[in-house]
């Protein structure tokens, strides 16, 4: 017989695994919904209903968090896709009956504020923001049962931004994964294929542009900002087909965007400062401009 503190907890996988967008509900949530995407799948997340609800939304790395809020989940999302290059993965808190008024997810933006701050993972952009407004005591309690309802589901999915690295347990869904599973898993994996290349003498750091093979396995994608042209260009292939990592090094410079009267790589359609990336998988070479990639692959790390 279940005891009094039984629960379940619903996990709707759109894309069968934990690579792509997931929701997430539980019985002791009341009407709280969760919603997770890594940045590659963040247009099939902002194509969901969770966008046209009141929320509170999480841009996510290992070790850093930004925290906003709006009515307008999509729009502000999609800003963050350019203005944002640092973060890997999104965390959308809402509700199914969208109850959540502007009072509150002001209120839920400034707790969260406050408690990423107090441990040193907060995003320099977001240090200034989150005015904690009044809410009377019945909704404060409320809105308190809620916010440890959904750090209590983001601690299960392995989302631990919020947890001081002193006190955290491990144990939660993929912590209990082994580094090799959660490569193959991949979208979500960047941080740790960057370990992973770490622990095999390869120093790559957080800006390299991390892309994993497609479900139709012909390509790899991404979209980098171009001023990673300027640069010496790191970029890691996922073959998670494979189960290999393959690092590539453009320097700096040696590339440049498609404009009149010169060839390049090609900008995406509607962000002319993103870098439409589409690698192929046999070849190497970019699909849209025809740039050969292979010859910058340095390594070639199996998993």
């Amino acid at each position: 017989m279940a005891n009094a503190k039984a629960k379940t907890i619903n996990l709707l996988l759109y894309e069968g695994n934990l690579s792509g967008v997931i929701s997430i509900e539980d019985s002791s949530w009341n009407s709280g919904e969760l919603y997770s995407a890594p940045r590659e799948s963040v247009s099939d997340l902002l194509s969901t209903d969770a966008c046209k609800k009141y929320g509170v939304y999480l841009l996510l790395s290992k070790d850093m968090v930004y925290v906003g809020q709006s009515s307008d989940l999509s729009q502000r999302i999609n800003q963050h896709i350019v203005g944002k290059d640092w973060w890997e993965s999104v965390v959308i808190l809402t509700t199914k009956d969208d109850s959540l008024t502007h009072t509150d997810i002001d209120f839920l933006e400034s707790v969260l504020i406050e408690k990423a701050k107090s441990i040193g993972k907060l995003d320099c952009d977001n240090k200034q923001k989150g005015n904690k407004p009044k809410v009377d005591k019945f909704r404060e309690v409320y809105l308190g049962q809620y916010l440890e309802e959904a750090l209590f589901l983001m601690q299960l999915i392995g989302i631990t931004v919020f947890s001081d690295t002193k006190t955290t347990k491990t144990g939660t869904l993929i912590s209990t994964i082994d580094i090799n599973t959660k490569l193959a898993i991949g979208k979500r994996a960047k941080a740790d294929a960057i370990e992973y290349l770490s622990e095999n003498g390869i120093s790559v750091d957080n800006s390299a542009t991390y892309a994993v093979l497609q479900d139709d396995k012909s390509e790899f994608w991404a979209n980098p900002q171009a001023e990673l042209l300027k640069t010496d260009w790191t970029i890691i292939l996922n073959d998670n087909h494979n189960m290999e990592l393959i690092v590539l090094i453009v320097p700096a410079n040696r590339m440049q965007m498609a404009s009149l009267g010169k060839e390049g790589l090609y900008p995406r359609t509607d962000k002319q400062n993103l870098i439409d990336l589409k690698i192929d998988a046999e070849s190497y070479k970019d699909k849209r401009s025809g740039i050969d990639f292979s010859a910058f692959i340095e390594n070639r790390i199996k998993y």
